[in-house]
């Protein structure tokens, strides 16, 4: 009797046990098929199957080393993958589709999104957790409403000048004290052959205009209070914006802002920083995180703007990213208590020291406020002095043409000052949505969509072949096509290219081709990544070491390519390094952008659908 019931025991156990197993098989052979599918590379670094796999969604260009080691080495059962989505500049338009919603990641870092609308359709609510105590409570009541908060403060952005620090010390340069010092400043620079201070009007002007004639316009209560009606499309810019608009003129007027300054990339203004001959860039605080990233020989520093006042410098804060978590992932048993007990973590000092590694600025939590680094000494200054001003963003697209109108004359003060509320209201007004350039009769991957873009670049251009980089930030493409109309082309914009970096047909030899395709060489780096193609043939292992992901590489057909041989490949300028460039054929500056390149492609087509001709066969090893 007792043998048949410890039998039975054994029994249950055994069953219990292989009921697990059969449990866990399943949710193995998910994972694995989504990261590492026949028609898409998810990541280039292996995933550990073994742990519990969170996803990370970078919503901005950051470095996350710092965040998903400290992770890591806090909970060893995890393995964080980084799924960079820096594409996408308005995620609040972009999470509406329920296609993107479904894909979500696990955590996502992005933006504050104001809609709680949106907001509450797919983040979870972390009002509840205790872990919210930590953190300024003024700061999260601003981000909370109708007592929900779905998103956490990561850092508070800062605006002011970068300057090459290294350079200043070599010139014997001081910071300046006054604006009519920067002015003076900028004409010592000037007169040895370096631009004392650009900024990138590609994006936005108003942190310059704002940081320059913050005490003008948000010198009393009331104008402060028109101010923010005024980015509201609810009260007029007039007799609150003259000395914004003013402070700008100076400036190109003194030749310190030129015209090119309105379509300059930031990425090599950055580095045109690094290498000496830019002297001070006006950005936010988050670059850090990029200067540390890229570890260039100089050093650089960090100020306010200066006013009249001697010795006085004010900064701009405004809300910087943010951390959610994914409603949907924290249905999923198995994660929910992993996902609230990572971001517990990252409200601690150490977990908000790696955050601010990421993303520089500010920490919102309470107990890391004290900890201002070196580097942030004027920061310090400006705000135990009370220097510190906020400010919502001026308008949109339309302001830098208003803007450059008026700096050439073609506008007087007082017709920009009008357009420019027409413009602030406009972009309120409610709009139509924009018409579908074409239709897509399946979702494609981001690899399926990389491949329609190098199609499209090759047939454009009638190169032998095309590249471009697949899932990286500079030069390459991040987006993809959902099933049905084709709208959102904005996914499509290729970062660190100029105004005048057009899609190129250059000649490379077979050598040189062999090698750029295992070794991508990107802003002097090499980069692990594969340039999604057209016009060739290839096996590849995205997992294995650097210098053996090309398993097999022919031209389209399967014949070999010749090492002496020229061919002719498209791409965009910076996408491939000029060391395996043997020139440059034709420049195809009729084509336009990547995003003019890729609507013209679908409206062509009218219904677009994934290659599927087994141009490239992915080994999982």
């Amino acid at each position: 009797m007792k043998k048949r019931k410890f039998l039975c025991i054994v029994l249950s156990f055994h069953m219990l046990f292989c009921m697990g197993g059969c449990v866990q098989a399943p949710r193995e052979t998910e994972t694995k098929a989504r990261f590492c599918p026949e028609n898409d590379i998810i990541t280039y670094e292996p995933v550990d199957f073994d742990k519990t796999v969170i996803t990370i969604g970078t919503y901005a260009p950051c470095n996350s080393d710092p965040v998903e080691l400290a992770i890591e080495a806090q909970f060893p059962d995890v393995d964080i993958v980084v799924l960079e989505q820096a594409s996408i500049p308005d995620i609040q338009t972009h999470v509406r589709q329920p296609a993107v919603q479904r894909e979500l990641e696990d955590i996502i870092f992005t933006g504050y999104l104001q809609d709680m609308e949106v907001s509450d359709s797919i983040f979870y609510d972390l009002s509840a957790e205790d872990f919210t105590s930590l953190y300024n409570q003024s700061v999260l009541n601003n981000m909370s409403s109708g007592g929900s908060l779905y998103q956490l403060p990561i850092n508070s952005s800062i605006q002011g000048i970068f300057y090459n620090k290294s350079l200043f010390e070599s010139y014997g340069w001081e910071i300046p004290e006054t604006i009519d010092a920067f002015y003076k400043l900028c004409d010592e620079i000037s007169a040895q052959g370096i631009r004392p201070f650009v900024p990138c009007f590609k994006y936005s002007p108003d942190g310059v205009g704002l940081g320059f004639s913050n005490r003008a316009i948000f010198s009393t209560m009331d104008k402060r209070e028109q101010y923010e009606l005024f980015c509201s499309g609810q009260a007029s810019c007039k007799g609150l914006l003259e000395p914004y608009f003013e402070v700008h003129k100076t400036l190109y007027d003194r030749g310190i802002v030129v015209d090119d300054d309105f379509s300059s990339s930031l990425t090599r203004n950055r580095h045109a920083l690094y290498e000496g001959k830019i002297a001070m860039l006006p950005e936010q605080l988050t670059m850090f995180s990029l200067y540390e990233d890229e570890q260039p020989e100089c050093e650089i520093g960090f100020i306010g703007y200066p006013t009249d006042t001697p010795g006085e410098r004010w900064m701009q804060m405004m809300q910087g990213r943010s951390i959610a978590l994914s409603k949907a992932s924290m249905e999923d048993p198995d994660k929910k208590q992993t996902l609230l007990d990572i971001l517990a973590f990252l409200s601690t000092n150490e977990g908000q020291a790696a955050l601010l590694e990421v993303f520089s600025g500010l920490s919102s939590v309470k107990s890391a406020q004290a900890n201002l680094r070196e580097e942030y000494w004027d920061v310090q200054n400006c705000i135990e002095n009370g220097q510190i001003f906020f400010a919502g963003r001026i308008g949109n697209d339309q302001h830098n043409p208003t803007l450059k109108a008026y700096l050439d004359g073609k506008l007087t003060l007082e017709q920009v000052l009008d357009q420019t509320d027409a413009m602030m209201k406009e972009s309120y007004a409610d709009r139509e949505p924009k018409e579908p350039v074409g239709t897509a009769a399946e979702e494609f991957t981001v690899l399926e969509t990389s491949a329609f873009i190098a199609d499209a670049m090759r047939f454009a251009t009638g190169a032998e072949i095309a590249l471009i980089p697949h899932r990286t930030y500079y030069t390459g493409n991040l987006a993809k096509f959902y099933e049905g109309d084709v709208t959102m082309m904005y996914p499509f914009y290729l970062r660190g290219l100029g105004a005048g970096d057009y899609l190129t047909t250059y000649e490379i030899t077979g050598a040189d081709l062999k090698k750029l395709m295992e070794h991508p060489i990107i802003n002097g780096e090499e980069i692990n990544a594969l340039y999604a193609f057209s016009g060739l043939k290839m096996e590849y292992a995205p997992w294995r070491a650097w210098d053996k992901n090309v398993i097999k590489l022919t031209l389209e057909d399967g014949s070999e390519i010749e090492d002496g041989k020229r061919y002719t490949v498209a791409a965009w300028p910076t996408s491939i390094d000029e060391s395996y460039l043997t020139s440059a054929l034709n420049v195809h500056s009729e084509l336009g952008s990547n995003i003019d390149l890729v609507t013209s492609a679908v409206k062509q087509a009218g219904t677009i659908s994934p290659a599927k001709d087994h141009r490239l066969t992915l080994r999982w090893d």
